[in-house]
């Protein structure tokens, strides 16, 4: 609450001198990794008098681009209203003062994020605190419990490209889905790997039977 009071003590005392300012994000999480969840005054820009007075959150890569729709071409803003990775939104002071802070897309992943030794650590234990979104944006990311040189990682998979190769690097879907103690996550991956063995080797013996007869 108090952070959207001084936003909009920043956009009425600016709009006094010029009735056709408007204010947006101009931000990047490629630079910024606030620009995420933005929620202060110095990721803001006062946007060029133009007849569209909207702004706009995209996804450029994996990143989360925000700024004034105006420094987009017409053909990126004609885009913008015909694809998921794009949104344009135009502010109601009334409502927020800058109208492209939320969280983008809607529904990203969020996983626990921490790193610590396996003997002492808040990062080893089950972790209760909530999750945070991905820093990057992947549609098919994952979260993952990586334990190795008794250390464990928590994070997102699309910040940790080598876990899918890396078999003490255990995946889960689904959001704060690796909050789990980190050795029930290496068990699980165990088990998953016995039942594995035991459904080759029961195939295996099934075809070596069929031949015989």
């Amino acid at each position: 609450m108090y952070k959207y009071l001084a936003i909009v003590a920043v956009v009425l005392a600016c709009n006094a001198g010029s009735t056709s300012a408007y204010f947006c994000f101009n931000c990047t999480t490629a630079e910024n990794p606030n620009c995420l969840n933005p929620d202060t005054n110095n990721l803001m820009l006062e946007c060029p008098p133009s007849p569209l007075t909207s702004c706009f959150t995209r996804i450029v890569g994996q990143h989360v681009v925000r700024g004034c729709a105006a420094a987009l071409s017409q053909t990126e803003v004609g885009n913008c209203n015909e694809v998921n990775n794009c949104q344009l939104c135009t502010n109601d002071i009334n409502v927020t003062p800058v109208c492209n802070g939320n969280l983008f897309p809607h529904g990203r992943l969020t996983c626990h994020h921490c790193e610590g030794p396996t003997n002492s650590s808040e990062c080893s234990e089950e972790i209760s605190t909530p999750p945070r979104p991905c820093l990057l944006f992947q549609p098919d990311d994952q979260c993952f419990v990586q334990v190795e040189s008794e250390t464990v990682i928590r994070g997102c998979t699309s910040s940790n490209t080598g876990c899918s190769t890396n078999r003490n690097c255990h995946t889960c879907s689904g959001n704060g889905c690796n909050f789990r103690h980190f050795e029930h996550s290496a068990a699980g991956s165990l088990m998953s790997i016995g039942w594995v063995k035991l459904l080759v080797g029961a195939i295996t013996i099934g075809v070596a039977v069929g031949h015989r007869s």
